[in-house]
């Protein structure tokens, strides 16, 4: 497919640079100023801005890094192409490894497409609809359990980190619903936000390839079974010097796994006796295909992925929320009016979520602003072209879900906080294909829909009660890792309102 493609760089290849352009014109020496300064860029945390406003939005980059080279993807349709139109020829990346390290071989990190075709079909009928919206309840509970907590925190007159109140809560939702108790007291002291940001850093820095490949090179010369490129000795590799450099993170690992194998156990022995939490259902799955049914490492893996990511991508998202309703006073009386009018003081259901379109679309624009899941990765298997440059087998193409989130010709001023952009009159079939908060295909979260119905009834359950004021008029910057949360504590003043306060007086 790519061998009649035109493959002339700007600029040239014989020019020394970092990024090159496909079809977009740029001289050596704007690509070479271009790339220099996403250096400071990087040390402010605003890379993702950055590499955003780059020229040719539609077009792609091509960037050369230690140890890799990556294509990068900003255009909403080149993204759907490798992420839908021709899924079927990518993978996911090595990169994934760094994830691995965390969450083992889950949905999330799987690299062999056979073994995770397979799972997927063991998972998806777990976050059915049917099943999600009996957890509705649950969700509910501990947003209001949440509520009270802040309540007491803020008694002493100081400002609430909202950050951390947020991964609480979302630890706090995922115990309940995985595992049928609350291990929060086990877990308190796990930062699984600190074991993210570590392996983001990694991620980032790419310092996975080599060990990626070092591992690969150690199965093939071990003459170990199983799929080389998914083998789990890159994890190992990475484990081992996590202890080097993290030691204290890698702790927090240990024990995090130590409390879910306990859980495991727990269960199957019969010492806990319930089916009505996400570790009976993954323990009772089977493919329908082929009956398979998940051993107890697979479990191990999966149920680390659905704590580290599902807990970490809804509480930022949360926190963010919290932050652009501060600073958008008329979007957040908007709020209060709509939960007052449908929900009262009585708790949400899931059956109130089609009545609540504006919570439901602040968490979406939320999510486009700055999405939870800054940038997705794939590896190629066979050729392709995208915006006409030829992808070799075994290329990478890393997308900026924050590019294509601020994409300029899909979003009318993409740097401002609209939620009315997701009101199901306003939103275009384009501006809907181009939010990838989830990603998109077959490879998309299996638990989307879990994880938006978390972040709505938690917005609505809080809106009922309080509003929250930041601090400071500055907004806390972002992390350099996977999700991009706040980089350090979110201090917000609530204010509790009464009952009988009207929506108009509660802002």
């Amino acid at each position: 497919m790519a061998d009649g493609v035109d493959s002339t760089m700007h600029p040239p290849r014989w020019a020394p640079t970092f990024i090159r352009w496909h079809n977009t014109p740029v001289s050596w020496r704007e690509s070479v100023r271009l790339s220099l300064r996403i250096l400071p860029r990087v040390r402010d945390h605003t890379v993702l801005d950055y590499v955003t406003g780059l020229p040719g939005q539609d077009d792609i980059l091509v960037a050369r890094v230690p140890f890799a080279k990556f294509v990068i993807v900003r255009s909403p349709e080149l993204a759907r192409h490798v992420l839908v139109t021709n899924q079927n020829n990518y993978t996911k990346s090595p990169e994934y490894d760094m994830l691995a390290v965390a969450f083992g071989r889950g949905l999330v990190t799987d690299l062999n497409d056979a073994n995770w075709q397979r799972n997927r079909r063991l998972v998806q009928p777990i976050f059915a609809k049917r099943n999600v919206d009996g957890f509705a309840p649950v969700m509910v509970e501990a947003a209001r359990a949440a509520v009270e907590r802040i309540r007491e925190l803020s008694a002493t007159g100081d400002p609430v980190d909202i950050g951390a109140e947020m991964n609480r809560l979302t630890l706090d939702i995922t115990s309940r619903t995985m595992f049928g108790t609350d291990i929060t007291g086990p877990m308190s002291e796990v930062v699984l936000a600190r074991l993210l940001r570590f392996f983001g850093r990694g991620f980032m820095t790419n310092l996975s390839r080599p060990m990626h490949r070092f591992g690969i090179w150690l199965h093939k010369r071990g003459r170990r079974d199983g799929d080389a490129a998914n083998s789990r000795l890159p994890m190992r590799i990475m484990r081992a010097s996590g202890w080097l450099v993290e030691p204290k993170a890698m702790r927090d690992l240990k024990h995090a796994e130590n409390v879910v194998d306990g859980l495991i156990a727990d269960h199957r022995s019969g010492r806990i006796d319930r089916k009505d939490n996400l570790l009976a259902l993954l323990m009772d799955a089977s493919d329908p295909e082929t009956g398979y049914r998940y051993t107890d490492q697979e479990i191990h893996d999966e149920l680390m992925t659905f704590i580290g990511a599902g807990m970490e991508t809804t509480a930022t998202a949360l926190s963010w929320v919290w932050q652009l309703l501060s600073e958008h006073p008329i979007a957040r009386q908007r709020l209060h009016e709509e939960v007052r009018s449908v929900l009262g003081s009585r708790p949400a259901t899931a059956a109130d979520l089609d009545n609540l379109p504006w919570t439901q679309a602040i968490v979406a624009e939320t999510m486009r602003l700055l999405p939870p899941v800054i940038g997705l990765a794939r590896t190629a298997k066979d050729h392709d072209a995208l915006a006409g440059y030829p992808i070799k087998p075994g290329t990478t193409v890393a997308i900026v879900v924050h590019g294509v989130h601020h994409h300029q010709r899909v979003w009318d001023r993409p740097e401002e906080f609209d939620p009315s952009r997701y009101l199901s009159e306003n939103l275009e079939r384009e501006q809907k294909r181009a939010s990838l908060p989830f990603g998109a295909g077959k490879r998309m979260c299996v638990a989307s829909g879990f994880a938006s119905m978390e972040a709505a009834l938690v917005v609505a359950t809080f809106a009922q009660q309080l509003q929250l004021d930041a601090v400071s008029p500055q907004r806390v910057r972002r992390q350099i890792s996977f999700t991009g949360g706040p980089d350090g504590p979110l201090p917000m003043r609530p204010r509790f309102l009464p009952e009988s306060e009207s929506a108009d007086a509660a802002v």
